[in-house]
């Protein structure tokens, strides 16, 4: 594998959504978290931080060689806290009836996408929108190709009350599906609208309805058509919760969420604090390579990207890290100004890149080994000889093959040749 810092900031690759999702890229070549801090005397609130932290971590998604990692997702992974077997059963579900269904098996394709967007809609805080978007569709489609119209009509129609976008599988039998579909996409823009209020314990989270992002919590979300909407709510130090909430246009849905902290939360949040000792250095000091020593074996990562709010109005330094040991590959400044913050990171990313590229990973020295006092050669010792030749004698009866070790270095006499001695017999 490469090392992370060289595939960190190429952001050449498509975007990646971010609505709130669990997950990330199965495939990369190098893994970093984010770790967003402030310089002396400069105030963070809690909104900023957060605003900073999904910024950046959008910006380094665009490059499809990172994988980056949401850190309270790594934490209950490994607090087992994500029911791992339901989630791949359920797109084993999906990934079968998808299969079938274009196969033309529809009945049996039927029961296998039931189950899949039953079971994707309950650990959807596991997994992705899509992969959910994806199921109903196919379900819906199932239902039309056996000839359930209105059974179609209705999975459709509740897949667009909350995926507006969602496109139809154009490969699907379109002269039979197609006209439900449209049908379908007509009821829905004329439904009635509705709308949620959202708060959490603790408050100040980011809110997600439907993928989009809300705001922090306490939050009203209005105009949403009446129907079962799944808002997202996600807390630096906590676990992600997502919720089906059913809108109505009587009056407005209410969702009070109370968020679980993170499993080893607390040893990551010390972690994390300890980076910023000498931040900057391009050698870590050595409370700071614990930090990142610690950071990286909780999240599973092989480097951090740093993000410093520095005085002064929309001003930044970015640096990265390897977390083995607490070598700075790159560091930019950065200034904001009228760009949209998501940008203005991903702006950066060819001169970190570069620097990245031809960074040299520094190892910690490690302590010497101590030498042996210096003084007469082992080799001059009549001792020496007498023992090698007595060994040479018993050798030869018992097959014996000795070797000198030459972990340790010895000291040769001048015009002598020394070496590895092996007696084989």
């Amino acid at each position: 594998m490469l090392p992370v810092a060289c595939c960190l900031l190429g952001f050449s690759g498509v975007a990646l959504a971010d609505e709130g999702d669990a997950g990330e890229s199965d495939v990369g070549e190098a893994t970093v978290a984010v770790v967003v801090t402030a310089a002396e005397g400069v105030k963070m609130p809690a909104a900023r931080r957060a605003t900073v932290q999904v910024s950046v971590e959008r910006a380094l998604k665009r490059d499809r060689r990172l994988v980056v990692v949401d850190k309270d997702d790594r934490l209950a992974a490994r607090a087992k806290r994500v029911p791992a077997d339901v989630v791949n059963e359920a797109r084993a579900l999906l990934g079968s009836g998808e299969e079938l269904l274009r196969r033309g098996s529809a009945r049996t394709a039927l029961l296998k996408l039931e189950g899949a967007s039953v079971q994707l809609a309950r650990v959807l805080a596991w997994t992705q929108k899509q992969d959910l978007a994806r199921a109903q569709f196919l379900l819906g489609a199932a239902q039309a190709l056996t000839g359930d119209t209105k059974a179609a009509q209705a999975t459709f129609i509740a897949l667009l009350i909350w995926r507006p976008d969602a496109v139809a599988d154009a490969d699907l039998q379109p002269t039979v599906i197609l006209p439900i579909w449209e049908k379908a996409q007509a009821k829905a823009k004329k439904l009635a609208g509705g709308s949620i209020d959202i708060d959490t314990a603790p408050e100040g989270a980011l809110a997600y309805v439907d993928g989009r992002l809300a705001g922090f919590t306490p939050t009203v979300v209005e105009g949403l058509p009446v129907g079962v909407h799944y808002v997202t709510v996600r807390k630096d130090g906590h676990e992600r919760r997502v919720e089906a909430v059913r809108v109505s246009d009587k009056k407005a849905a209410r969702l009070n969420v109370k968020l679980e902290p993170s499993r080893r939360g607390a040893e990551l949040a010390a972690a994390e604090a300890a980076l910023a000792t000498g931040l900057g250095a391009e050698l870590a000091p050595a409370e700071a390579q614990a930090g990142f020593a610690e950071a990286g074996e909780l999240l599973g990562v092989e480097q951090i990207v740093v993000v410093s709010a520095e005085p002064g109005e929309g001003k930044y330094r970015v640096f990265v890290y390897d977390t083995s040991g607490g070598s700075r590959l790159a560091r930019e400044d950065l200034t904001v100004g009228d760009r949209e913050l998501e940008d203005a990171f991903a702006d950066i990313g060819g001169s970190l890149y570069e620097q990245v590229v031809k960074a040299k990973v520094k190892i910690v020295p490690r302590p010497k080994k101590k030498r042996r006092p210096e003084g007469p050669s082992i080799f001059s010792s009549k001792w020496f000889w007498i023992t090698v030749a007595g060994v040479a004698v018993a050798g030869a009866t018992t097959g014996l093959v000795l070797s000198i070790d030459r972990s340790e270095p010895l000291t040769c006499p001048v015009g002598a040749s020394c070496g590895e001695i092996i007696f084989r017999f």
